[in-house]
C-alpha cells in the first residue's frame, strides 16, 4: 500500500513535466497577414466575376489601372449631383476596418451615422499635408461618389499604407471603409 501512495505523486509529477514540454502553437490573428489579405481580395474578384452580388463593382484607380478597388453602394443613401473633384474638400462619416473586423478609425459609433450624435469630418480629397494621411485609394473613391451616397470600399494595400503599414495598421493590409459623403465644396468657395 505504501508503494502505491508514493508512486501516485511521482507518476503525476512525471505526467505534468511531459505536458509542460510541449510548445505553444497559438495562432495569431495576424499570421500569414499578406496572404490572407490577398485571398480576401481574390474572393471579392470571384464575387464580381460570378455576379453573385450585383451591387459589388470595381473602381479602377487613375493612379494605377492594374490595381482594383472594390466597392458597394449602401441602399437608402442616394446620391445627387456630380462627384467631388481632386481639389475639393469633403465632409464625411467613415469607419475604417481591417479584414479581421478590427476598427482602426471611425467618426460614427452606431451601425449608421446619426446626425444627432455623430459629427462628420472635413478632409481635402487630396493633400500632401501629412496630418491628414490621405491614402491614394481614398482619393480615388471619393472622386466617384456623389453627395449623399454611402459606399463600402475595399482598398488594397498598394493604394493604402503599402508593405510598411502605418501605426496600428500592419503592412499589406487591405482597408475596408464605410464612407458616407455628406457634402463637398470647391476650394474656391472656402
Amino acid at each position: 500500500m505504501n508503494k502505491k501512495i508514493v508512486l501516485l505523486p511521482v507518476l503525476l509529477l512525471m505526467m505534468l513535466s511531459f505536458t509542460s514540454c510541449n510548445e505553444s502553437t497559438a495562432v495569431s490573428q495576424y499570421d500569414n497577414w499578406q496572404q490572407r489579405n490577398q485571398t480576401f481580395l481574390d474572393s471579392l474578384q470571384n464575387v464580381v466575376d460570378s455576379k453573385s452580388n450585383p451591387n459589388l463593382f470595381v473602381v479602377t484607380p487613375m493612379s494605377n489601372s492594374k490595381l482594383k478597388i472594390y466597392a458597394e453602394k449602401v441602399a437608402g443613401y442616394e446620391g445627387q449631383g456630380s462627384a467631388p473633384l481632386f481639389t475639393d474638400t469633403i465632409q464625411v462619416y467613415y469607419r475604417g476596418k481591417l479584414i479581421n473586423g478590427e476598427v482602426f478609425d471611425q467618426n460614427f459609433q452606431g451601425v449608421n451615422p446619426d446626425a444627432n450624435l455623430d459629427v462628420p469630418v472635413k478632409y481635402p480629397v487630396f493633400t500632401s499635408d501629412a496630418k491628414y494621411q490621405i491614402i491614394t485609394g481614398w482619393t480615388e473613391v471619393l472622386q466617384k461618389m456623389k453627395k449623399g451616397e454611402r459606399w463600402l470600399v475595399y482598398i488594397p494595400y498598394q493604394l493604402a499604407y503599402g508593405s510598411a503599414g502605418s501605426g496600428a495598421i500592419l503592412g499589406y493590409s487591405t482597408l475596408i471603409f464605410d464612407i458616407n459623403l455628406v457634402n463637398y465644396w470647391s476650394h474656391k468657395s472656402n
